[in-house]
């Protein structure tokens, strides 16, 4: 399966495992969800590699325009960078939360046509977004299998 569909794939797969969790509203449900992870799982996530190539890319994310009605959020891209740099060992949930909100944003513009199957640098935000959806997935099943037990 292509990069571009496996994040819609694997989004869904980590929405549908949240919504087995209480609360109001997606976002709640997912940190519920973040919640039930290890944090040995956890401090693993917040180690790939993939989770350097998105907080080391060349512009920073947000700070690009793919297309005219694309919106920028560059501020809140860095905050979560930097709240991902400076909790990754102290606070990992804090720090997992952070790379969370980092994938909702690159979810979304893959969702509405801001991010393409021909762009190299698409290519490499996704591949690594989708890298990280699946070992949180991964997590999730986990979790959710020792719940259930």
């Amino acid at each position: 399966m292509a990069v571009f569909e496996a994040m819609d794939v694997l989004w869904l797969a980590l929405v549908k495992l949240a919504n087995r969790f209480p609360g109001t509203n997606e976002h709640r449900r997912m940190l519920v969800l973040v919640d039930t992870i290890s944090i040995e799982q956890t401090r693993f996530i917040l180690q790939l590699s993939v989770v350097n190539d998105l907080l080391d890319l060349k512009p920073p994310l947000e700070t690009i325009l793919s297309d005219p009605h694309e919106r920028l959020e560059a501020d809140a891209a860095k905050k979560a960078c930097d709240t991902l740099r400076q909790c990754r060992d102290a606070d990992p949930r804090a720090a997992l939360l952070a790379l969370g909100e980092l994938l909702k944003r690159i979810r979304n513009k893959r969702a509405h046509g801001f991010k393409t199957r021909s762009g190299p640098r698409d290519g490499e935000i996704l591949a690594a977004a989708r890298s990280i959806l699946a070992a949180l997935c991964s997590a999730a099943l986990d979790s959710a299998k020792g719940r259930d037990a």
